[in-house]
């Protein structure tokens, strides 16, 4: 059976996790719900961002890291050393706050990224290429200039080439860190839209200090403070009625 918008996609279980000896996050536990947009708020050093590279197990990058707790994507817990990281970063993509092209033509840039999930045939990976600019807007803008160095493009253009290389392996979720934070306002808006489109496919994790930003194109939202998670339910509820006297003060300005 299909599953249903609005079921639970990752079920976050009693999640601690470390830098060493310092505990960043402490004893997190929600529900992170399919086909919706989740903000994670809250001020600096909180842990949003510490959170989300939780998901797609980043932060093994450095060994001296570690998790307690589980985090459950379709019953499996992904912080588990017998799954598949490169397999996981396929279904669970992600996006930081500068755009990150890589030092190769537009087309490379996708091409590439298809091969590190196996896909190699030309008709394929040419198919896939044209779809995935076509998704965030690009394909009219750049279609005649693919073989392109990719830092040519505008600093708007390479993060929606960035959100593109990310489509193209067809993920089931995306994190967004501060996705249009080094952006000007009307890439921002390119942005917000193309998020609030792609949420009819896949889930979607945004970290942002822009409180008119999580209000106006989240679906849910999480604040964290000092490494814990003080509230998470419908962004309507976060902003006009939050059950927590800190989340109130937060939203609306009274500290952080």
């Amino acid at each position: 059976m299909k599953n249903q918008v609005g079921e639970v996609d990752l079920e976050v279980k009693n999640l601690s996790f470390y830098y060493h000896k310092f505990r960043a996050l402490k004893n997190l536990t929600m529900n992170i719900k399919r086909n919706r947009i989740l903000s994670i708020i809250g001020p600096s050093g909180c842990g949003k961002t510490t959170l989300l590279r939780c998901f797609n197990r980043i932060h093994e990058l450095h060994p001296k890291n570690r998790y307690e707790g589980e985090v459950l994507l379709d019953g499996v817990n992904i912080l588990d050393r017998s799954v598949d990281v490169v397999r996981l970063r396929s279904r669970i993509g992600m996006v930081f706050q500068k755009p990150t092209p890589f030092p190769m033509s537009i087309q490379g840039n996708i091409a590439y990224a298809l091969s590190i999930k196996g896909i190699s045939n030309k008709t394929e990976v040419n198919d896939r290429i044209e779809k995935a600019l076509k998704k965030v807007g690009l394909w009219n803008e750049i279609a005649h200039r693919l073989k392109m160095d990719a830092f040519e493009l505008s600093d708007g253009q390479q993060q929606r080439l960035v959100i593109a290389r990310a489509l193209a392996v067809e993920p089931e979720i995306m994190l967004f860190d501060e996705p249009t934070n080094a952006l000007d306002p009307l890439s921002t808006s390119k942005i917000e839209e193309l998020l609030f489109e792609l949420k009819s496919e896949l889930t979607i994790l945004i970290v942002t200090h822009n409180m008119q930003q999580a209000a106006r194109m989240s679906d849910d939202t999480a604040f964290l403070y000092m490494g814990e998670l003080v509230e998470c339910n419908e962004t309507n509820s976060i902003f006009t009625n939050p059950i927590n006297k800190l989340t109130e003060d937060y939203v609306t300005g009274r500290f952080g």
